[in-house]
């Protein structure tokens, strides 16, 4: 019986507490858990989630460190033709991607230093979030010490940086997705893999989102509008932002907040001053968990209208060295969110939702029945269904009630990270291994 290895990118980030939630799940059903971040955030904010949950935490050393170098030499000395084959086969399959070619050999010394850790652990499991470099640190661990790894694609990690891609994915011993759409375009990827790539939805611990139990009707003052995510232009807000201009000239009286930092808040305050909207569109930054939820408490309405982004030329001049690592090739590949925790949350709580048919929201939210979907880019159409409902406190309710059930079906944490328990269980058999759980 021996312990599984979890391998992130940065950790804590609030971005990222839908990981957090799979790690706490886990450990509360027993399983013993490392984790190995490749770095700490450069700044832990006072909304930071809290780490201490029971997973025994490691940490990527310095690059001068001593101990990284150290570990580096003795996994050399212990393995030389395993570690040199592992550098050589990182530099051929991605010499054709100068810029992944050095991200890749910067992690590489780190991935090792891992690996000391893991073989002393007695962990014969690794798994990554993120297709991207925390896969290929498993990648490393798993080729150095001869133990299978898995990893979690969530979005638009899978397909566009598709370097190293198909040698991850075919040696990997399954690999987990949070939606049937990323599952199809990783299977139109990878055909050869499809039978190993499997869906699990991320979900959410659904007694921390209890809705209030009160009835839905016309507010007496003005409606809440609630919006929440990291302000990315797949995120949508600009859209949100002008719905929002329509609204206030039909006459509608409401406040939208927004809730989540991000890259686009001088864009959306300029958009706001520009249409003097101050008085009803707040962006409130980033908040802990528990005002999160406060502030779904408070709301009649969740929006949230999701959009497709590409990577193209604007990443010349704001990110051109993520532009040169997905390759100028192929410069116009999406970027979307897959199910966006946020609407699963607001569902949860038993507020009407509306979103977009962008990305994989359409698996959450059947039109009609448990929440309103727009076109994406579409400001006049979510004006019109914020209208609507806003018109109708009955279909509110309705939509809230039908909502809060699909989530207890198929967004319990408990039970899903029970069925990805199974999986690494009984995926692992067949080589031998077994997960440990803490009896």
């Amino acid at each position: 019986m021996k312990p599984l290895a979890y391998i992130v990118g940065t950790f804590p980030t609030i971005t990222e507490t839908f990981i957090l939630g799979e790690m706490q799940a886990l450990c509360v059903q027993g399983v013993t858990l490392h984790l190995f971040a490749l770095r700490r955030p450069i700044e832990i904010a006072q909304y930071a989630p809290k780490t201490d949950f029971g997973a025994m935490m490691h940490y990527g050393p310095a690059f001068l460190d001593r101990h990284l170098w150290g570990a580096n030499l003795r996994m050399l000395r212990a393995y030389p033709g395993r570690y040199l084959k592992i550098v050589g086969g990182l530099l051929a399959r991605t010499a054709v991607n100068p810029i992944h070619c050095l991200k890749a050999l910067g992690v590489f010394p780190i991935a090792v230093a891992f690996a000391e850790v893991v073989a002393e652990s007695g962990i014969e499991h690794i798994h990554a979030h993120w297709a991207t470099h925390p896969a290929t640190v498993a990648y490393i661990i798993s080729r150095l010490l001869k133990i299978p790894f898995s990893f979690t694609a969530h979005a638009y990690d899978a397909t566009l940086i598709r370097t190293m891609m198909r040698e991850k994915v075919r040696r990997a011993a399954f690999i987990i997705t949070c939606t049937r759409l990323n599952r199809r375009l990783l299977t139109a990827l990878f055909p050869e893999s499809e039978s190993k790539i499997l869906v699990n939805h991320h979900g959410i611990f659904l007694d921390r989102f209890i809705p209030n139990g009160k009835q839905i009707v016309q507010p007496q003052a003005e409606f809440r509008i609630l919006s929440c995510g990291s302000l990315y232009p797949r995120k949508g807000f600009p859209d949100l932002v002008e719905a929002c201009r329509l609204l206030r000239d039909k006459g509608w009286k409401f406040r939208c907040e927004i809730i989540g930092e991000g890259p686009l808040r001088r864009r959306l305050e300029r958009s706001i001053a520009l249409h003097h909207l101050e008085e009803v569109v707040s962006l409130r930054g980033a908040l802990p968990q528990k005002e999160v939820i406060d502030s779904y408490r408070a709301a009649d309405l969740f929006v949230l209208s999701c959009t497709t982004d590409h990577l193209g030329w604007d990443e010349l001049f704001s990110d051109p060295l993520l532009l040169l690592e997905v390759g100028l090739a192929a410069p116009f590949r999406p970027v979307t969110d897959g199910i966006p925790n946020v609407l699963v949350e607001a569902m949860a709580m038993g507020i009407p939702v509306v979103s977009t048919n962008a990305g994989a929201v359409p698996e959450l939210i059947q039109d009609g029945r448990t929440g309103t979907l727009v076109p994406e880019r579409d400001p006049r159409a979510l004006a019109a269904a914020i209208d609507h409902l806003l018109t109708n406190p009955h279909t509110r309710q309705e939509l809230a009630r039908e909502a809060r059930e699909t989530v207890r079906r198929y967004f319990d944490r408990s039970k899903n990270v029970g069925a990805l328990l199974t999986t690494f269980t009984s995926r692992l058999q067949t080589n031998g291994n077994r997960i440990s759980r803490c009896d």
